[in-house]
This record gives structure tokens, C-alpha cells and sequence, in this order.
């Protein structure tokens, strides 16, 4: 990629929910020098249900908005979207669009399972910003998958307006997850959702657990380094950060 002054190792276009605010800081701290992070966004009017189903259908149009800009891959960062679709349903579509457009398109929740098969988990526990009837959708999402979920928390189980998600922070949603988590039995704990802030609480989640933790944009970064064949340089994995490490510091920077 030398004929490029920015991106020289990979372009990594990513499609974020429209009101989305935490994709782009969290994803362009994960990902190494050299790959530059280019967003678009995708938009829906409907209520919540539909318009995580709107953002999937209209990933095409999302995608289509880069134009004829080079990637090497793109990801799709809205988890609840992949939750309320059918079974087989979302990698048809991304198998057609990768066809379509010439570079992998990839889904957090396609993103995170590799990592999980990555990670050798079977048993697994979530936290995620989501109201209760999407957190239910997420525990059958990773069931039908094979995997073993011992605990499903939420921050918010009681929100009505999913795009609330976007104003939670970190340190309120933190205590009440890490209480509910603290003993928990499993493999990895996964926080889904890639619009609540994510990262210190990957890094709290595995001193007070143990256990490995991952959320859904670090998962992406890893997945789409990989779809691009770039090595992680700088964010290489270390002990206690199985799949990228040397970000930890930066958290709150960002």
C-alpha cells in the first residue's frame, strides 16, 4: 500500500449506528499504526426493533457510500442487529456483499464469535447496555451457537429507547455489571453492544473475574485485522489481552 500516505498497511471502513459515538474512539485506540479507520453511517427512523433490522438491511447503501475508496476490510458495528435475524441470515448477506463490493464485510457478532473459537470458550457470561428484551435475544443468539451462557446482565433492562445506549458511561454502568459478574462461572465474558463505552471495563472485568473479557469493538479490530492480513504491531496480544494488547494505557485518553 506505498502509494498511500495514510492506511499504508490496510483501510478499514466500518458502518456504526447513527447515533453512535463510542465505534470510532474505541476502534481507532485497538487498531495498530499504519491502518487508518473510515466510517460511515447507517440511519432508521423506525422503533427500536426495526430499525436494528433497518441497519442490516440497508448495509448495502452504507457500504455503497464509500464509492470507490479502497478497503481491505469493513465491519459492521451494531451486535443488536445480527441478535433478531434469522439464522443463516446475516452471513448469506455478507457473503453477497463481499462479493458485490471485493473485500470481507464483517459482523460484531461474527467477529466476536471467531474470537471466542479463537479463545477456546464454551461457556460464556454477557453484559451488555441493552433493555431486557434484546439481552434475552442475545443469550438465544449465543445458545443457538453452541455456546453455554452461566449469566446475562444488563445496565438497563428497564430502557424503552435503545439509542439511550449512547449516553451510558462506563463508570455507572461498571459497579452494577462487576457485582452481578464478579463470581461468575465461564470461559470469557463477553460485553456485547458496541455503543456503550467498553474498554476500562474489559480491563475491570478481568481483575475482579479472572477471566478473560472482550467487547464488541475489540473483537471487531482483531477480526478485521485479520480479514486484511495485517499483523497487530504495536497492539500485539500480552498476557492477560489475548487478542490485542498495548491499549490499556490509552483508555483514558480517549
Amino acid at each position: 500500500m506505498h502509494d498511500r500516505d495514510y492506511g499504508r498497511l490496510a483501510r478499514v471502513g466500518v458502518v456504526t449506528p447513527q447515533s453512535n459515538p463510542t465505534v470510532e474512539p474505541e476502534m481507532g485506540l485497538l487498531l495498530p499504526e499504519g491502518v487508518s479507520l473510515l466510517a460511515t453511517r447507517c440511519t432508521s427512523r423506525a422503533e427500536p426493533r426495526q430499525r436494528f433490522l433497518d441497519y442490516f438491511d440497508r448495509l448495502q447503501d452504507a457500504l455503497e457510500s464509500f464509492d470507490g475508496m479502497t478497503l481491505e476490510a469493513a465491519a459492521f458495528a451494531c451486535t443488536a442487529s445480527s441478535y433478531l435475524l434469522e439464522v443463516g441470515h446475516e452471513q448469506r448477506h455478507c457473503e453477497r456483499l463481499q462479493q458485490r463490493f471485493g473485500y470481507p464485510v464483517i459482523t460484531a457478532a461474527a467477529a466476536i464469535e471467531e474470537a471466542l473459537r479463537h479463545l477456546g470458550a464454551e461457556r460464556i457470561a454477557l453484559a451488555c447496555p441493552y433493555p431486557g428484551w434484546l439481552r434475552d435475544a442475545a443469550r438465544e443468539y449465543w445458545q443457538a451457537r453452541g455456546f453455554e451462557v452461566t449469566a446475562a446482565v444488563s445496565a438497563q433492562p428497564d430502557m424503552r429507547d435503545t439509542r439511550a445506549i449512547y449516553r451510558i458511561r462506563a463508570a455507572e454502568a461498571g459497579p452494577g455489571i462487576l457485582a452481578a459478574l464478579g463470581t461468575v462461572a465461564a470461559d470469557v465474558v463477553v460485553i456485547t453492544g458496541t455503543g456503550m463505552p467498553g474498554l476500562q471495563l474489559v480491563c475491570d472485568l478481568q481483575s475482579a473475574t479472572g477471566l478473560p473479557a472482550v467487547n464488541s469493538n475489540l473483537c471487531l479490530a482483531w477480526r478485521c485485522l485479520r480479514a486484511a492480513g495485517v499483523e497487530p504491531g504495536s497492539r500485539a496480544p500480552e498476557p492477560g489481552f489475548p487478542l490485542l494488547g498495548g491499549w490499556r494505557e490509552r483508555v483514558r485518553t480517549l
